[in-house]
């Protein structure tokens, strides 16, 4: 799929009540706010109450599958995982890259509520601009991920 290509998630049975935590790292956190700001701006759209919105900081993106367990353990339906992560010299970045997908996917299936995992592995700060700022930007495409999954769970129970 090309980056400018949306799926069609179709018609979603929205539950106004459901609790959503919105988790970002703050490294470059200019580019993680708007993340937030877009995928808010899409699930209060979508008719999320504001007050069912938490927003959390982490201190990294290694930092986030933590947060996201203790916020679906305190009630939390669903989680979004904002995080930008830029490759440098050394093989750091794709260790907290990996290891923070892989504990995201853990918390995941063993709450069985979702975790939209939007950490962005770049190789440069242009890179993460483009997916977090403008036209191409992951923040609502993140909610609407969120809201389908939330919604088929739904169905099925």
């Amino acid at each position: 799929m090309a980056i400018d290509e949306t799926p069609i998630f179709g018609k979603l049975k929205v539950d106004p009540s459901w609790k959503i935590t919105i988790a970002r790292s703050v490294w470059y956190p200019e580019l993680t706010a708007s993340l937030v700001h877009d995928a808010t701006e899409a699930l209060t759209n979508a008719g999320i109450e504001k007050k069912n919105i938490l927003f959390l900081d982490a201190p990294g993106s290694f930092e986030l599958p933590l947060l996201a367990k203790h916020a679906l353990h305190a009630g939390a339906d669903g989680v979004i995982a904002f995080g930008i992560i830029v490759q440098g010299a050394t093989h750091h970045a794709r260790i907290v890259a990996e290891q923070s997908a892989e504990g995201c996917m853990r918390v995941q299936i063993d709450s069985g509520k979702p975790i939209v995992y939007e950490v962005l592995f770049v190789d440069s700060v242009d890179d993460a601009k483009t997916r977090s700022i403008g036209p191409k930007a992951k923040g609502a495409l993140a909610a609407r991920t969120l809201l389908s999954q939330l919604a088929r769970l739904a169905e099925l129970h």
